[in-house]
């Protein structure tokens, strides 16, 4: 069976992946796209000639109709490809398409499977040269599919407000305000919804990225709808009695570890994520990031001035402690309006209860708080392993990945393969285990060959799967090993809906699938989501970086410039985020900049990664032998192992004209199957080498899905 896609770009795959030759072609892909909205009726050999030979004679029209046909049945392999004969009309037996079931879910009723499957606009950045006839038809059929599209998402809107679900209202009309920037009552009802959530900073937040979109990109001011929504939520909130609205917001900060030793750590950061998950599963909850909560750890803030940073009503605090087998915890719910006390319960149990104290814990927050009229009720929390001891040795590892340094990383692995060896069916250790796996292969978290480590995290993800094939974590993991090692890019994007299929409001899969669709080339899906995750989780360094590394590879340069603006005013002398800052700035000429940007950070505290990134400065700015000299030691620690400055290394050799030396250590990426290979072909600073025969046998190589440019804007879109 062949599948052909339309939404987002424009492509004909088969079993293994996109299908070259007349595949690839664009009068064939008009073809295909003027045939794919007829469905069962067809269109006419006249109708089609006319949209694609307009100028042409008669006899030689028809004559080139022939011909493309023929060209699509041989390539494609498909003989009965199409039917009919004045009729022509794609075979649905042999070749289906999205198009189709985008129709068949709006005719089914199924508008949130309508709005999946609409993955941008119809043949996004296709166009035929020369061409009116088809430009137009593509120009109302775009129009016509996104109006349908428009009206399935705001009738999902609709729906899950009438029932009070103001996540899911502020979640759809966050789709049509993002798919029509220039629809005012969508905002409106954005920031209405956003609002009810309890995330009156997020709207705010959404509200002013919205109107720089509009100046920047319509040179527009906000329609008086907007503004006056916008003035209502700036309005300053009355004071309130110590009760909550309903469907509140809620955060759990980190539970204090009251034990003397330090080490310790890891079990009370363990109990706040199981708690803040638990308490995530309860319908009509919205509950604050784990992350987003961590940053007030051990700081003493009035209750009201956390509650209204975090756009909650309600704050879970409370310690515990752990000696020998015995666990102590005390836990209070405190209101957000006044920093009154709602409940208190102090509990003595022993390690082996550990999960029935969590999901008592959810109970007891839920019972006091007015979710519905008969109270609430948390979902029960499942053990996810029988073995106490392996449950403590996940948390450890938990504790230890989220730092994301080489020496946790490993130390984190050593724990999960702990937790497995107590018990070989904990499908979350072994999902643990491949996350850690896999950062490790990857050159900007470890330092581990990728040879060596990424085929131990895909058996780990693929045993984590076996044992619950419905656990996201396994499958975003698994999703990023296809993407990173295997470069096989369908079974990545398939991960990864699966993992949000599972858990749509799942950040790192959100971000995941984002740099996913930036390296395709599908740039405005990409940014959506990732600006999605860093909603979802907005104080997430990792996530938030990655809003202008999708802004970069889209080439809008001045976009990315502006988020990492954001992010070192939030946090300075990250040198990552330096580093993204000197290589946006190269990529405009502006090498002084990058320069100026890089030494920001102390020489010895650079990575190699950050030194690379001086020594192509330098040679931008024309100081040759001072980058030579940079390249030297750099290139010995990239023999040693140390890939991080790959990048950068690479991208000072083009500069100073050396493309030999450049293209041996492209071939590094093929050698050692680096995951930095992934990002080869949106690279801006690559731009140069297409076409080149060395670089374009490097691309057939990686089995890249196909891309058609689009000269206007200068970026890329995926087909």
């Amino acid at each position: 069976m062949l599948w052909f896609r339309t939404f987002g770009g424009l492509s004909v795959e088969g079993p293994d992946g996109p299908l070259g030759g007349a595949a690839t072609q664009r009068k064939a892909l008009a073809l295909l796209a003027l045939l794919a909205p007829a469905g069962s009726k067809g269109t006419s050999r006249e109708k089609l000639v006319v949209y694609l030979w307009p100028e042409s004679p008669g006899d030689k029209v028809f004559h080139r109709l022939t011909q493309l046909l023929y060209a699509l049945r041989r390539d494609l392999r498909a003989d009965d490809l199409f039917l009919g004969s004045a009729e022509l009309r794609l075979n649905s037996a042999v070749i289906r398409s999205d198009l189709q079931e985008f129709n068949r879910a709006l005719e089914a009723g199924d508008f949130a499977l309508a709005a999946r499957t609409y993955r941008g606009p119809f043949l996004e950045g296709f166009f035929l040269d020369e061409v009116p006839e088809f430009d137009r038809w593509l120009e109302t059929e775009r129009e016509r599919l996104a109006e349908r599209f428009r009206a399935a998402v705001e009738s999902l809107a609709e729906e899950a407000d009438r029932r009070g679900d103001w996540a899911a209202t502020a979640s759809w009309w966050q789709q049509l305000a993002q798919a029509d920037p220039l629809d005012a009552r969508a905002v409106v009802r954005l920031l209405g919804a956003l609002d009810a959530v309890g995330d009156r900073a997020g709207a705010l937040r959404f509200a002013r990225a919205y109107e720089a979109r509009l100046r920047a990109d319509y040179d527009l001011e906000v329609e008086p709808a907007v503004a006056a929504a916008v003035a209502r939520l700036r309005q300053p909130v009355a004071p309130r009695a110590p009760t909550l609205p309903l469907a509140p917001a809620i955060a759990v900060l980190p539970i204090v570890n009251m034990m003397p030793e330090q080490e310790n750590e890891y079990f009370s950061d363990g109990m706040t994520e199981e708690i803040t998950g638990a308490l995530s599963r309860v319908p009509g909850l919205r509950v604050a990031s784990r992350i987003s909560a961590l940053r007030f750890k051990g700081k003493e803030i009035d209750p009201r001035q956390i509650a209204e940073q975090l756009g909650v009503s309600a704050l879970v605090s409370g310690t515990v402690r752990k000696i020998g087998n015995r666990i102590r915890m005390m836990v209070q719910l405190v209101s957000g309006a006044d920093g009154c006390q709602l409940w208190s319960e102090t509990y003595d149990r022993t390690l082996d209860d550990v999960f029935t104290l969590q999901e008592e814990l959810a109970r007891a927050i839920v019972a006091a708080l007015p979710l519905t009229a008969d109270g609430g009720s948390a979902p029960p929390v499942r053990a996810p392993t029988a073995a106490v001891d392996a449950y403590t040795l996940y948390l450890r590892g938990r504790y230890s990945v989220l730092k994301r340094t080489p020496e946790s990383l490993a130390l984190a692995a050593e724990y999960f393969e702990q937790a497995v060896e107590r018990d070989p069916r904990y499908a979350l250790a072994h999902a643990g285990l491949a996350e850690c796996r896999m950062l490790q292969g990857f050159p900007e978290f470890g330092e581990v060959p990728p040879l060596e480590t990424m085929p131990k995290a895909k058996a780990a993800a693929i045993e984590a799967l076996r044992l619950d094939p419905r656990l996201p974590e396994a499958h975003t993991w698994l999703g990023a090993v296809h993407f990173l090692f295997d470069w096989d890019w369908d079974a990545a994007e398939a991960e990864f809906r699966r993992a949000l299929q599972l858990r749509p409001e799942n950040p790192w899969a959100q971000t995941w699938y984002a740099v996913y669709l930036g390296v395709v080339g599908r740039h405005v899906e990409g940014i959506r989501r990732v600006q999605y995750a860093v909603a979802l989780e907005p104080a997430a360094p990792q996530i938030r970086l990655c809003v202008p590394r999708c802004y970069y590879w889209a080439r809008q340069h001045e976009a990315a410039l502006e988020s990492l603006e954001e992010l070192w005013r939030a946090e300075p002398g990250r040198e990552l985020t330096a580093i993204w800052f000197a290589r946006t700035l190269a990529a405009l000429g502006r090498y002084g900049e990058a320069l100026d940007r890089m030494s920001l950070i102390p020489e010895a505290q650079r990575s190699a990664h950050g030194s690379s990134m001086v020594a192509l400065a330098l040679a931008g700015l024309g100081r040759r032998d001072e980058a030579l000299a940079l390249c030297q030691p750099l290139r010995r620690r990239i023999e040693a192992g140390v890939q991080s400055a790959l990048p950068g290394l690479i991208d000072t050799y083009i500069r100073l004209g050396d493309e030999g030396a450049a293209f041996d250590l492209l071939g590094l990426y093929l050698e050692t199957r680096s995951g930095l290979a992934a990002f080869v072909r949106v690279e801006v600073l690559y731009d140069g080498l297409h076409g080149h025969p060395r670089y374009e046998e490097l691309l057939a190589k990686m089995r890249f899905p196909s891309l058609v440019r689009a000269p206007q804007r200068g970026i890329e879109v995926g087909l």
